[in-house]
């Protein structure tokens, strides 16, 4: 999957010589923690709400929030991008390794095209789960062999039924697997019953 499948489309920007005041209001109205600041149809920074609220001037008098500020004063220049033919995968690595919400997304001409947050990574993981299908999810634990899958999968299809949606994760325990798969039938007794015949480790089955 590409982050374009999944990239937030047009996000909304500011430029250099918008106000602080400005970038904090569009934030707070978009309920957005940093927005991408572009001159010329290129990124040039990106300004954080932790950016805007931690610039402060402090003298005798207390600390005043300096709101006529320039953004391109405050913007982190040195900011993370990815492509939009890039694997959704290397979004989530650097969403998590720099520990930031969201990701300018460029095109080939280095344009922004769109954003890749947080929530758009969850979505994307809510659909491979099958959250959102009909049907019924079945829990299994496999051993990490080589057709498994395969194996249930040819179960499946004897009973007439689709896939809708399988994730695979770690189990914990070792030379196994742990399969998260939904398929789109309600009526699983059967489908199961030759599962667990066929040596399926059926651990639970229902709608969540």
């Amino acid at each position: 999957m590409y982050v374009s499948n999944r990239m937030t489309p047009n996000p909304v920007t500011v430029t250099p010589t918008t106000t602080a005041r400005e970038a904090l209001d569009i934030m707070h109205q978009h309920r957005f923690s940093n927005i991408p600041v572009v001159e010329n149809n290129k990124v040039v920074g990106v300004i954080a709400k932790e950016d805007i609220i931690n610039h402060y001037f402090c003298g005798e008098k207390g600390c005043t929030f300096l709101e006529d500020s320039f953004v391109e004063e405050l913007m982190t220049k040195n900011f993370t991008t990815v492509r939009k033919l890039d694997y959704l995968e290397k979004a989530v690595y650097l969403l998590m390794e720099r520990d930031i919400s969201a990701l300018p997304v460029l095109d080939a001409d280095d344009r922004l095209i769109g954003v890749i947050t947080r929530a758009d990574v969850l979505n994307a993981f809510a659909d491979t789960m099958g959250v959102d299908n009909k049907g019924t999810r079945i829990y299994i634990i496999a051993p990490d062999f080589v057709g498994q899958i395969a194996k249930i999968a040819n179960i499946v299809k004897h009973h007439g039924m689709s896939i809708e949606a399988m994730s695979v994760f770690d189990s914990g325990i070792i030379n196994t697997k742990q399969i998260i798969m939904k398929v789109d039938s309600k009526d699983v007794q059967h489908l199961i019953s030759e599962l667990k015949h066929s040596g399926v480790d059926v651990r639970d089955a229902g709608s969540f």
